[in-house]
C-alpha cells in the first residue's frame, strides 16, 4: 500500500513540475453572435450546398482566424480525433479545449460543429457569414445535444428542436 502511495505522488509531482513543451494558449477572439435566432432562420443558414471540411486549417481564412489564439498563430481549435483537453482539469494548457467535428462552407457562409472541453458536455455550431474580403460576419451560435457527423443529420437535429 505505501508502494502505491508513494507511485502516486510521483505521478502527480511529475504531471505537476514537468517542464512544459509550448506556453500555454491565449484565448480566442471574442465573437459577438445575435441572443435570437428563430428555428427557421437557422434551417436558412444551413440550407446553401456546403463543401465539408474535416481539417481546421481548410476553414475560409477569416472563419480561421477566429479559432486562433488572439495575438497568436496556433489554433484554439483541435482536428477531429487529436489530442484536446475535454474537461476541466487541464494537463496540457497548450492542447486546445475545443475539437472539430465537421465544419462547412459555401460561397457567403460557413459553419463550424465541434466538441468544447469544460464541465459538462455539449457540442456547438457557430456559423458565419462570409463578406467579399476578409470579413465575417457571426450569424448564430447554437448548442446540440448530440454531436452529428453529416450535414443532414445537423438539419435534421435543428428541425427538431435539438439544436438551440
Amino acid at each position: 500500500m505505501a508502494v502505491l502511495f508513494v507511485v502516486c505522488l510521483f505521478a502527480v509531482a511529475m504531471l505537476v513540475l514537468w517542464p512544459r513543451t509550448s506556453a500555454p494558449l491565449a484565448e480566442a477572439p471574442t465573437v459577438e453572435f445575435p441572443s435570437a435566432v428563430s428555428r427557421e432562420e437557422k434551417l436558412q443558414l444551413l440550407k446553401d450546398d456546403f463543401r465539408i471540411i474535416t481539417d481546421v486549417n481548410a476553414l475560409p481564412t477569416p472563419v480561421l482566424r477566429t479559432f486562433k489564439e488572439k495575438g497568436g498563430a496556433r489554433l484554439v481549435l483541435a482536428n477531429p480525433g487529436a489530442k484536446f483537453n475535454p474537461s476541466d482539469f487541464i494537463s496540457d494548457a497548450s492542447v486546445p479545449r475545443r475539437r472539430l467535428i465537421f465544419a462547412g462552407a459555401s460561397t457567403d457562409k460557413c459553419f463550424v460543429h465541434y466538441e468544447p472541453g469544460g464541465r459538462g458536455v455539449s457540442y456547438v455550431v457557430e456559423v458565419f457569414g462570409l463578406h467579399s474580403g476578409e470579413t465575417v460576419e457571426p450569424l448564430w451560435l447554437g448548442y446540440c445535444a448530440h454531436p452529428v457527423s453529416n450535414l443532414e443529420d445537423l438539419r435534421s437535429q435543428i428541425m427538431g428542436g435539438a439544436c438551440r
